[in-house]
């Protein structure tokens, strides 16, 4: 038996471990199953910041998976969840897409455009305009503006390649204002990840955190203190993982993908 079945919960990424956006990863899926017989606490936790809880319950349902929005916390709920505690019925501009904002919504926040808006709210979005990002740019350059990122990510695994992430507009402002985000809610942030240890209600040592990418989801783990499990069935392969090792530091356990914890 793998000594990682040890742990009582599994604190998984989606992309990259369970998916790759609309199609399955099987040895990820059939893992999760089997994790769930043994009794283990799994959430899933995701920087994705284009869906929102109840898009991912039906994708998981599609590819055979029992999950409910209990166990999902993605980029896009925690960031309305601690948008929502700092400030009730905040008002926000969001780069983001529906899933970001139908999130931020349920949680009592103002979507506004960026004239009303206390706070700067960025996430991805695959149609971004050069109106969106001029919005972005102006809120951005205003210090009383609150700026918060639902996540970092440089990339996503698409199901056909890499697709840009967050980062990609955090960059871009970067480089026009100078200013990074207050607050990165997302991966490897501690909070998203000490939300996570709240909602299975276990401690750091408890749990392993599994994701395909040194860089996001090792040291998200490392940051909580909890055992770390890459998989290369994501953006870190076979090719390239030495040069991240190198980079990134080594992850407690490596294996081509989740189902390798069952041999």
């Amino acid at each position: 038996m793998h000594p990682l079945l040890e742990k009582e919960g599994f604190i998984l990424d989606v992309d990259g471990v369970i998916c790759r956006g609309r199609k399955p990863i099987m040895e990820g899926v059939e893992a999760v199953k089997k994790l769930k017989d043994l009794g283990k606490k799994i959430i899933f936790v995701s920087n994705n910041s284009t869906r929102s809880r109840r898009i991912f319950v039906e994708r998981f349902n599609s590819f055979g998976l029992d999950v409910d929005e209990n166990e999902i916390l993605l980029a896009t709920y925690a960031t309305a969840r601690f948008i929502a505690r700092e400030r009730r019925n905040a008002k926000v501009f969001t780069t983001g897409e529906a899933g970001l904002i139908e999130e931020l919504e349920l949680a009592g926040i103002k979507v506004v455009d960026y004239e009303d808006a206390e706070y700067l709210v960025v996430g991805s979005n695959r149609n971004i305009s050069y109106e969106i990002m001029t919005k972005a740019l102006r809120l951005c350059l205003n210090e009383s503006i609150r700026y918060i990122a639902t996540n970092p990510d440089r990339i996503f695994p698409g199901e056909d390649g890499p697709i840009p992430g967050t980062g990609m507009i955090i960059g871009a402002l970067y480089w026009m204002t100078g200013r990074m985000p207050d607050v990165v809610i997302g991966k490897p942030s501690e909070v998203i990840m000490r939300e996570a240890l709240r909602i299975l209600g276990l401690r750091a040592e408890d749990v392993v955190v599994v994701g395909d990418q040194i860089e996001i989801d090792v040291q998200a783990g490392r940051a909580i203190g909890a055992e770390t499990l890459l998989v290369l069935s994501g953006v870190t392969t076979v090719d390239n993982l030495n040069e991240k090792i190198e980079k990134f530091g080594r992850p407690d356990y490596i294996l081509n993908n989740l189902g390798e914890l069952f041999g």
